[in-house]
């Protein structure tokens, strides 16, 4: 089933809310959900299936630290891209200067892709992010596919990831769509994410809100 891009990053900004993060991160996960989708790339079944896996864990857990020489790693051993991409984002500069970045153990490396593309734009300087045999560049003109990719995109989990300030000679553009598809399932699974950010009904909440309640008007 295709949906607009408005209602996948709506919907996916809900359900990261709903999994505990931030506001800020929410909304930047509703992006890169969005940014997925339009480049044909499944990036709701990948965010859905990240917020279950990180389900109850720490910030602190998931978060980078520079604890091993040149990478970054996750006190809880797997870092999350959601909140690494948001600091790669942050230290774009420094991949401006040339300076390399590794990642320790990354879940859904898939869903850094947006925050590269960010990065690019704001630095006017290619980047490329690499793991497990497979290359993405990101630019100020478009995102694309490296010649030689030996894995799918949508891995679960990947021991290490490397970005650096390059170019590609060659490569695939990513697709830019204006819809995405959502498979039926992702689509419940992400909701139930955001029924959580509902507030609970109440018997107060339901005579105060709209139409009479128990009140006859007529």
């Amino acid at each position: 089933m295709t949906w607009s891009l408005n209602e996948i990053e709506s919907l996916s900004r809900k359900a990261a809310r709903g999994a505990g993060l931030s506001w800020g991160l929410a909304e930047e996960a509703g992006k890169a959900a969005r940014w997925l989708s339009a480049a044909a790339l499944p990036g709701p079944r990948v965010l859905a299936d990240l917020l279950t896996r990180n389900d109850g864990r720490d910030y602190e857990t998931l978060c980078p630290h520079d604890e091993e020489e040149g990478t970054w790693v996750a006190r809880g051993g797997t870092l999350c891209p959601l909140i690494s991409g948001a600091t790669l984002c942050d230290q774009a500069d420094q991949l401006a200067q040339g300076r390399a970045i590794r990642l320790g153990r990354t879940a859904s490396p898939m869903l850094l892709l947006p925050y590269l593309d960010a990065a690019a734009q704001i630095t006017g300087c290619e980047i490329t992010i690499s793991w497990d045999g497979l290359t993405v560049a990101c630019g100020p003109e478009a995102a694309c596919l490296g010649p030689a990719c030996n894995g799918p995109l949508d891995t679960d989990i990947t021991e290490s990831v490397t970005i650096r300030p390059e170019s590609l000679t060659d490569g695939m553009p990513l697709p830019r769509a204006l819809r995405g598809d959502m498979p039926p399932e992702t689509a419940q699974r992400l909701a139930a994410f955001a029924q959580r950010t509902y507030a609970p009904e109440t018997e107060e909440s339901r005579l105060s809100g709209a139409g009479a309640g128990l009140t006859d008007n007529d």
